[in-house]
């Protein structure tokens, strides 16, 4: 079977929040660092997990490290998440497919990550979408999920060029998986954002 890992962007500079987000605390049943608690749910899932940070992390790479966590430091974080997201899939090579998530959505059900590794076996791209039945439609949300043969392009991704412009360009390939987890559509940009839902 193909080995699918997580690649978890924690390097961006939080300039919504006010300060450094990935230190809030984040209730999951008991209040943890927002950062602990999305590793904490792909942990659960038995992926390979690999943490991007940016220069001067020094608290988040000793963290880590007692965590038993791989992590790369991104020189080029400050240029935007699309910098992040080409180092951490360049430090990985070695997989066949990647998950990419962000350390701002921590409510995104282990599940979720697995159900999407297990579809990323057999489709070129997923997405997890979220039912919307007032609309009718679906709400698209995170992790992303591409094969192998996306290496390339995902390593190209610069600035703030990120994986979205994967899915305009190949958006034929891209598998919907349907999901009743409405942390795929919850990120963190805000201190009130922490109590919304």
């Amino acid at each position: 079977m193909a080995q699918t890992g997580v690649v978890l962007l924690a390097a961006g500079n939080s300039e919504r929040f006010g300060n450094d987000k990935r230190l809030a605390a984040v209730d999951n049943g008991y209040q943890e660092p927002m950062l602990l608690a999305t590793i904490r749910r792909i942990r659960a899932t038995g992926l390979p997990l690999f943490v991007v940070l940016r220069p001067g992390d020094h608290q988040w790479e000793a963290a880590l490290d007692e965590l038993g966590i791989d992590w790369g430091t991104c020189p080029e974080a400050s240029q935007g998440i699309g910098s992040s997201l080409a180092f951490g899939v360049h430090a990985t090579q070695h997989w066949d497919s990647w998950l990419i998530a962000m350390a701002d959505m921590p409510f995104i059900r282990s599940q979720t990550f697995r159900m999407l590794a297990d579809t990323l076996q057999d489709h070129a791209i997923v997405r997890p979408v979220f039912p919307c039945p007032r609309s009718r439609r679906h709400s698209a949300g995170q992790p992303l999920g591409f094969q192998r043969a996306f290496a390339f392009e995902l390593m190209q991704c610069q600035g703030e060029s990120d994986a979205a412009a994967l899915l305009q360009r190949h958006g034929g390939q891209v598998a919907e998986v349907l999901c009743d987890d409405e942390g795929i559509l919850r990120d963190i940009d805000r201190p009130e954002d922490l109590q919304a839902g």
